[in-house]
Order: C-alpha cells, then structure tokens, then sequence
C-alpha cells in the first residue's frame, strides 16, 4: 500500500473576531456621525427657508 502524506485541513473561515468587532463597532460610530451631521444640516436649510419666507417682501 502507498502512504498518504499527512493532509493539514483547512483553515476554518473565522466568522467575526476581535478585529470585525472594532470595525463594525467604527463603521457604526461613522453612521451615527453622519446622520446626526446629515439631519443637522437638513434642518439648517430649513430655518433658512423658514427665515427667507418670513422676511420676503409681501
């Protein structure tokens, strides 16, 4: 009979982990930053039309 060479198995696929943690946890923080930016903004433009219409020569 012939030997087989020893097979190594293969890596397992690692599902998460320390460092998906911190970028899930990065890429969450940079959502909350932009949607607080985003609605800041948005409101802004809206006291500004709010102001504009309020002051418009009637």
């Amino acid at each position: 009979m012939s030997e087989t060479p020893d097979r190594q198995s293969p890596p397992t696929p690692s599902f998460g982990g320390e460092m998906s943690e911190q970028r899930k946890e990065r890429g969450a923080s940079w959502r909350v930053f932009i949607y607080i930016a985003g609605s800041h903004l948005l409101l802004a433009f809206m006291a500004l039309l709010f102001y504009l219409g309020s002051h418009a020569g009637k």
